[in-house]
């Protein structure tokens, strides 16, 4: 890496003869949304004011991490970035050769059943997506809005196919229950063609931190995919983070019969604060093959209880073994001891392998009367 970056900016250093001219930090961020069509944001007293290596280097840094959704360089403190003065000749080197768009390949990948002959699934996130379909055809999205979105593709012939999905969302929508992602329609139910998954959602639909809506929604994303198979991905929502947002992960797993072993550490990210309404919401209802219940899965959250958020989130998982939820080693039904029914009803109704079920307490499980 030291060889490229000296090869870059080894003209300036040397203080080459042919004509350069001093740029200002207008001309760097101009430079970039020309080449790169992003918009870095200023960080400087003034846009006329002229623009150092650190600078620079600095904004390649923003380019890369805005263009690959992580940090992916560190020029800003490396060796070159002193505060000698960029000219015209650094400034196009370093935005044409150090600005870098990694492919790494989908970020989240399902396999369809063997009979698939089209395929959807909506997004309701503005940002820049690439859906790999599986057969060759890669079709790149720029989605300037949060309008609930449809995506399909039809193929030549009925098969299983691999679809992937990359990208970042940058926006989500703010109009009630609506996913960021969902493979889920009533009228034709696209996750009942699905028959695996793995990598994240959550590194494509992730927490934003400068959005006052900073929250994706999984409302009903896999709902009904009962020919669904395997475990949980251990990273299926990694960049989750803070406080979840009402209905969040409502019916994301709803019917999900086929899935089977524990229930991954950290499904949900890293959530803290406060509940909201119907954030775990029939989450895993009817998903019979689920083994058991991690540690703090439902991350740090503390707080007033509010409506339905735990509402038959575990309703006849009825392979669940070993203790209900926990946080920091407390049970729920110990943290929120004097819920309603308008709270977490039947949240652990037919889930009687759990250890602790005899001393599960209504609402939390029925009792003698309420029966299932």
């Amino acid at each position: 890496m030291r060889k490229i970056l000296f090869g870059v900016f080894g003209c300036l250093v040397a203080v080459c003869a042919h004509a350069a001219q001093i740029v200002n930090v207008d001309y760097v961020h101009k430079l970039i949304a020309q080449k790169w069509d992003v918009s870095v944001p200023i960080k400087a007293d003034s846009p006329m004011q002229v623009a150092n290596m650190k600078y620079l280097l600095t904004a390649v840094d923003v380019v890369n991490e805005i263009l690959n959704g992580e940090k992916t360089t560190d020029y800003g403190n490396g060796e070159f970035a002193t505060l000698q003065v960029a000219d015209t000749v650094a400034t196009i080197q370093a935005v044409d050769t150090l600005v870098k768009k990694i492919d790494k390949g989908p970020k989240f990948t399902l396999t369809t059943t063997p009979d698939t002959s089209s395929f959807s699934f909506s997004i309701s996130a503005a940002g820049e997506f690439v859906i790999d379909w599986g057969d060759g055809t890669v079709e790149a999205i720029t989605k300037q809005d949060t309008t609930n979105t449809t995506y399909s593709h039809s193929y030549a012939t009925a098969n299983t196919y691999t679809i992937g999905l990359s990208g970042q969302a940058t926006a989500y929508d703010t109009g009630g229950y609506t996913a960021a992602i969902s493979f889920y329609n009533y009228r034709d139910p696209q996750s009942k063609k699905i028959a695996s998954i793995d990598g994240s959602l959550g590194a494509i639909f992730g927490t934003l931190s400068s959005d006052t809506n900073n929250q994706p929604l999984f409302v009903q994303t896999f709902q009904d995919a009962s020919n669904m198979t395997g475990s949980i991905p251990s990273d299926l929502f990694a960049g989750i983070s803070g406080a979840p947002a009402e209905g969040m992960f409502a019916n994301t797993f709803y019917g999900c019969s086929g899935l089977t072993g524990a229930i991954p550490d950290g499904l949900f990210g890293n959530l803290t604060g406060a509940p909201a309404s119907s954030m775990f919401d029939s989450t895993f209802s009817g998903c019979s093959g689920l083994t058991s219940i991690p540690e703090n899965l439902f991350g740090n959250i503390s707080g007033t209880a509010k409506g339905s958020m735990f509402t038959e989130t575990f309703y006849n998982c009825t392979s669940l073994t070993g203790p209900s939820a926990r946080i920091n080693g407390q049970y729920l039904y110990e943290i929120w001891p004097s819920v309603t029914g308008l709270y977490v009803l039947n949240m652990y109704a037919g889930c009687i392998g759990l250890s602790d079920y005899s001393s599960i307490p209504y609402p939390w499980k029925p009792n003698d009367k309420e029966p299932l």
